[in-house]
C-alpha cells in the first residue's frame, strides 16, 4: 500500500486525513506529540492501517528518526501531509517572545524540517505528492494574528519556492489555505475570544466568526481533509506551486 505521512495528526484537520487516506488504501503513519488521541486512532479499521509516531516537529532529529521509523515499517512515502501547527492570540503589544518562538518553530521551521526529511525519500523514489497546511491569512490580515499569519504567509511562499525546486524531481508540492475551522485548537482560541470580546459566550464568538464567511458557516475538518486528498492525488497531476483557498468565499470579499 501506499505511504501517507500526516504531522499534527491526532486531532482537528490532520486526524480527518489521517482517516481519510486510511479509508481510501493508505498505509498512514501519524506524526504527533498527542499520544492519547492517536493511539484512539490507530485502533480504527480501515483498508489502510495507521501507526503513531510519537514527534515534536520542532525537533529536526526527532523528525528524522519518526519518519525514518515509518518508512522502515511502510516503505518510502508517496504522500505527505504537513499539517502540524498552533495558534497564539495577541496583540502586537502584548506579543510575547515565547509565543512568537512557538509558532514560528512549529508553523514554519517545524514544516521546513519535515519537507526536508520527506522528500529526501521521494527524491530517491522520483515521484511523490506534498500538501502544506497554510491559511486564509496568506491572503488576508486577521487581528491578534500576527505570528499566526506571519507563520502562514511563510508556508505559502515556501510552496512556491519549493514547486521550483522539486518539481523537476517528479514531486509536487501545493499549500491548502482554509478559513477558519472546527477543530480543538479553535474551539480553545474562541473559547478564549468570548472571554475577551464577548463576555464569556465563546459561541457569540463562533456566531460572529461564521458571519464574517459569504457561506455563513465554519468548515468541518472533513471538508478540508477531502481538498487535502484530491491535492496530493494523481487527479490533480498538473497542479504544483498552488495556494489553493478552501475558504467559503472569504477571500473573495
Amino acid at each position: 500500500m501506499p505511504l501517507a505521512i500526516i504531522t499534527g495528526g491526532a486531532t482537528g484537520i490532520g486526524a480527518a486525513a489521517v482517516k481519510k487516506y486510511a479509508s481510501e488504501g493508505y498505509d498512514a503513519a501519524l506524526l504527533d506529540l498527542n499520544k492519547e488521541e492517536s493511539l484512539t486512532l490507530c485502533q480504527e479499521e480501515h483498508p489502510g492501517s495507521i501507526a503513531f509516531f510519537e514527534t515534536d516537529v520542532r525537533d529536526r532529529k526527532k523528525v528524522e528518526a519518526s519518519v525514518a521509523s515509518a518508512v522502515e515499517l511502510f516503505g518510502p512515502p508517496s504522500v505527505l501531509f504537513a499539517n502540524a501547527g498552533v495558534q497564539r492570540l495577541s496583540s502586537l503589544f502584548e506579543l510575547r517572545d515565547e509565543d512568537i518562538d512557538a509558532v514560528i518553530d512549529t508553523n514554519l521551521k517545524g514544516t521546513i524540517y519535515t519537507v526536508a526529511t520527506v522528500a529526501r525519500y521521494m527524491r530517491d523514489a522520483g515521484q511523490g505528492s506534498i500538501v502544506l497546511m497554510a491559511s486564509d491569512q496568506v491572503f488576508a490580515g486577521k487581528s491578534g494574528s500576527i505570528a499566526y499569519g506571519a507563520s502562514k504567509g511563510g508556508v505559502g511562499q515556501l510552496a512556491k519556492s519549493l514547486s521550483v525546486e522539486l518539481s523537476p524531481l517528479g514531486i509536487r508540492i501545493n499549500a491548502i489555505c482554509p478559513a477558519t475551522v472546527k477543530t480543538p485548537l479553535t474551539d480553545k482560541i474562541f473559547e478564549d475570544l468570548g472571554v475577551k470580546e464577548y463576555a464569556g459566550n465563546s459561541e457569540a464568538a463562533w456566531k460572529a466568526e461564521a458571519e464574517s464567511i459569504p457561506l455563513k458557516r465554519i468548515a468541518l475538518p472533513e471538508e478540508i481533509a477531502n481538498v487535502v486528498y484530491f491535492i496530493s492525488s494523481s487527479e490533480a497531476s498538473f497542479m504544483t506551486g498552488s495556494l489553493i483557498t478552501v475558504d467559503g468565499g472569504f477571500t473573495a470579499q
